[in-house]
This record gives C-alpha cells, sequence and structure tokens, in this order.
C-alpha cells in the first residue's frame, strides 16, 4: 500500500493539468442542442490562445513517420516489475525510503518526455506542439464542432467573422511564457498585417493566462482591443502554489466529493465508505505517509520532471513564489541557475505584477473581461482543493480573488458581510467584491474548465464579450448577470 502511496503522491502534481487540461468536459459531446451562429463583421482579428494540452498536445518527431504523442503509457507489465522491484528494495535494505527511490525512478521514467534541462530548455530537441501559423481558414481540422476543447472555440468563431478572421495559437505549454509571448507577438503582427487591421481581441484559456500576461508586460497593449480571460491562470493558480510549498493534503471531503463526480456510478460506494470512516482513515495515513516522506518524493521525482518547466511555475502565485522557490531550489541555486534566472525574471516582470499589468491594459483602453466557474471538485490532492473550482482550477483564483466557500458549503456570514451584497451569488458561495475587478467578472455555476462548445449559450455569451464596443460590465446584458447557471451544455439560465 505505501508503495502505490508512493505513486499517487507523485502522480498528484500532474492530475490537474493532465486529463482535463483545457477541457470543457470529460467525454465527447455529439449530440447537444446549440444555437445556430450567425455571421456578422468584425474590426478585430480574434486569436484564441489555447490552455495546455498535457496528453495530446506534444509529440515526437512530428510530421514524421516516427511521430507519436509524448504522454505516459501505463505498461501493467513494467508497473508490476517497478513494483516488485520496490519490494525486494525494501526487504533488502529493511528500508523504506529504498522502496520509495524505486517508485520514483518509475515516475520519472513515465514521465521522461516533459522535463527541462537546468536552464528551462526541453531535454528533448524533438517534442513539438501543433502549430497553426495562419488563419483558422487554413486548417479543416479546427472547424470541428463537436469538440470540447478549444478548437470548439475556434469553429464558433469562424462561423461568427469567417476563417480569414480567426487565429489558433498553440506552443509549449512546458517552455518559457515570455519565450511564448514572442511567438505570440509573431502572430499578432501576422493577423494585422493579413487583415489589414490595427488590433486583435484575445480569448486566454487556462495556461493561456500566463502567456496573455507575458505578452502584455513585454509588448504592451497597443495592438490589444478586447482581451478575454477564459477560466485562466491570468492570476495564477492554488494548485501550483500549494504544491510548490509542499502542501500535500488529502481531505476526505474532498476526495469523497471528487470520486463521486468524477465516476458517479461508484457514488454510492463512495458514499458508504465515507460514512463509516474508511476514507477518512486512508487520507489520515496518506497525510502523514506523505509527511514523513515529502523531501525524498519531491528530490526523487518531482524535483528533476515538473518543478523543472517555467510553464508550471507560471502560474505560481507572484506573493507566494519566493517561498515556493526556496522550498523546491534551496541549496540547488547553482545547479539550476539558468532555469531560476528564467524563473525570477518572470517573477519580476509578470507575476509580481499581475495587477499593475491589467490596471495598465484597461488604462490604455484595452476591454477586459474575466470568466471563472465554480461548483466542480478540484482533485483533492492539495490544502486549497476544499473550495469551489471548475474541475481543474480553483475559482478564487481565476476570478482574481473572489470569496469562495468550501464546496459542498456556504460563506461564513463575515465573509457574505465583505463588500457589497450586490456581488454575493444567490447560492451565498461567492462573493465577488473581492474580486480586483467585480464588475468585469462573470461566475458560471455548473460549467466545466474552458467554456465554449460549439453554439452554446456559453459561447454566445463569449462572442457578446467580444463584439461590446465598450467596456462590458455585469450589467451589459440582462440575460448575462454576474452569476449564471450553466449545464453540461453550457446552457445558460438564471438563479
Amino acid at each position: 500500500m505505501k508503495k502505490v502511496l508512493c505513486i499517487m503522491l507523485s502522480i498528484c502534481m500532474i492530475l490537474p493539468f493532465g486529463i482535463f487540461a483545457g477541457a470543457s468536459g470529460e467525454n465527447p459531446i455529439t449530440e447537444r442542442p446549440y444555437t445556430e451562429i450567425e455571421k456578422i463583421s468584425t474590426e478585430n482579428p480574434v486569436i484564441v490562445v489555447r490552455g495546455m494540452n498535457f496528453t495530446g498536445g506534444l509529440q515526437y518527431d512530428r510530421g514524421t513517420e516516427n511521430a507519436k504523442p509524448v504522454q505516459p503509457e501505463f505498461d501493467a507489465g513494467e508497473l508490476f516489475t517497478y513494483l516488485t522491484k520496490t519490494l525486494a528494495a525494501v526487504i533488502s535494505t529493511f528500508s523504506i525510503e529504498a522502496g520509495v527511490s524505486v517508485i520514483c525512478e518509475y515516475v520519472v521514467k513515465l514521465f521522461s518526455g516533459y522535463p527541462c534541462d537546468n536552464n528551462g530548455d526541453s531535454l528533448h530537441e524533438n517534442i513539438t506542439p501543433a502549430y497553426y501559423p495562419l488563419s483558422a481558414s487554413h486548417y479543416p481540422e479546427l472547424l470541428d464542432k463537436t469538440s470540447v476543447d478549444e478548437t470548439s472555440i475556434v469553429a464558433s468563431l469562424v462561423s461568427r467573422y469567417g476563417g480569414d478572421m480567426v487565429y489558433y495559437f498553440v506552443y509549449d505549454w512546458r517552455l518559457d511564457p515570455m519565450d511564448n509571448a514572442d511567438l505570440l507577438d509573431d502572430m499578432i503582427n501576422d493577423a494585422l498585417e493579413s487583415t489589414g487591421k490595427e488590433k486583435v481581441d484575445i480569448i486566454c484559456c487556462s495556461m493561456g493566462g500566463s502567456i496573455a500576461m507575458a505578452y502584455m508586460a513585454e509588448y504592451g497593449y497597443g495592438k490589444l482591443d478586447t482581451v478575454v480571460s477564459n477560466t485562466s491562470v491570468m492570476f495564477g493558480a492554488d494548485v501550483v502554489s500549494d504544491l510548490f510549498q509542499g502542501k500535500v493534503l488529502f481531505d476526505a471531503g474532498a476526495v469523497e466529493r471528487y470520486l463521486s463526480a468524477m465516476v458517479p456510478s461508484i457514488s454510492g460506494l463512495v458514499k458508504f465508505l465515507s460514512v463509516t470512516g474508511v476514507i477518512r482513515g486512508l487520507c489520515n495515513f496518506i497525510n502523514k505517509f506523505a509527511s514523513k516522506y515529502e523531501t525524498q518524493i519531491f528530490e526523487e521525482s518531482l524535483i528533476p520532471t515538473f518543478a523543472t518547466l517555467p510553464g508550471f511555475w507560471s502560474m505560481v502565485h507572484g506573493e507566494e513564489y519566493p517561498v515556493c522557490r526556496e522550498f523546491i531550489f534551496s541549496g540547488r541555486e547553482d545547479e539550476y541557475a539558468g532555469l531560476l534566472s528564467r524563473l525570477d525574471a518572470f517573477y519580476n516582470s509578470v507575476s509580481s505584477r499581475r495587477q499593475e499589468i491589467t490596471d495598465g491594459a484597461l488604462s490604455a483602453g484595452v476591454k477586459l473581461a474575466v470568466i471563472a466557474n465554480y461548483d466542480s471538485p478540484l482533485v483533492p490532492a492539495y490544502e486549497r482543493a476544499v473550495y469551489h473550482g471548475d474541475g481543474m482550477i480553483e475559482t478564487s483564483a481565476m476570478s482574481g480573488g473572489a470569496l469562495v466557500s468550501v464546496l459542498g458549503g456556504t460563506l461564513s456570514e463575515e465573509a457574505l458581510s465583505e463588500g457589497d451584497s450586490k456581488y454575493v451569488s444567490p447560492d451565498k458561495c461567492i462573493n465577488a467584491s473581492t474580486c480586483i475587478y467585480p464588475e468585469y467578472t462573470w461566475f458560471m455555476k455548473g460549467a466545466g474548465h474552458v467554456v465554449g462548445l460549439y453554439g452554446s449559450d456559453a459561447m454566445h455569451f463569449v462572442m457578446a464579450l467580444l463584439e461590446s464596443e465598450t467596456q462590458p460590465t455585469i450589467n451589459s446584458w440582462s440575460e448575462y448577470p454576474q452569476f449564471m447557471l450553466s449545464d453540461a451544455n453550457e446552457t445558460i439560465n438564471m438563479f
């Protein structure tokens, strides 16, 4: 059991960015209601900046006969071999630490395609994402109306504005966001030259929020008209901030909610295990084990893999970066000097200045809209995972600081009384008074991570944000109030 838990603790680092990364839902939706999209002309080309595509976005030797995806391939035989090696190590040395080392070795091997070197560059030069440098009209694969990821947004926008006015920015999410911002600037310049327009609109999805912030920090606001943060990490993410401080925690209530939501067919069994105290006992055991072997697990598996990725570090909250940096790299500063130089540069120019950057954009006339979803459980492996999220990112983080209740509960009377009551959700789970921009921030209860299914109500809302001639606010449309209800098809209802 202890050996298996080591795997769980190592994998929990990437679960939030894996299966659900950049997706609007868990399963493909092939038949669902949607509203036809009327084609109109637009003043600005639109660039969709996608989120992290963990399981299918990167490939070895793309475009060759040797091409294959960069993603973990779980082989039962190999796993059994490593578990056998683990048991042998423990028995031969009378040491649990020896077994932990074997499991960490397996984790590093399993995710060997992702790490960067000590300078923050990819260890493998033959790994690339699928780039789409031209407008969407050149790529038929981007017009899939049944897609549940960002390509559904692209397909909707093509129907609305035409393929020559829509661009899809895909990048290697592991690498330095400042370098990816340079690539985004190239696309913006190409879009403006091709269309003859003066400004672009950007929809940044998930990790795309880091790229958008890096772009504005480096290139300013002169080429931007509207920026829509679509459940993005523009203001950081709790999950990386917690885990890069070693704040691993399996909360029994969070585990129960997560398992019931992810595998509804076993919700009855999960409830039984909760009532009988089995889940709580297992979580206590995991937490004690994680605390005891935390240093070894981080040093031997997480640091040489995911802690080397500048893209992950771009999601750390600015005020928490120094603590995270110390926790991960203390005593290793010389070894990781090149990587730390990049991380420090992003901290100094972007993550420590997030509100300054967005305030500057608004002052320069850029229109800004923030979409944050709630009522979905987060991967229950870190301290702040007990709160509302969209299945991947925390509602408080993506909204720029809303007061958010624990999932399954409501805000305290003190939290409800904070600020203006008009910003409190009808279900008393959210108080948007403390958001950086409460007037420009919308919440959808029940919507998944990254909204924009083809022709859905949510997609029409996103297009309304893009088409607003003035700064949109929560009072701009009666059909799109600050707090909305959404189902799996992104049909919007009122509270």
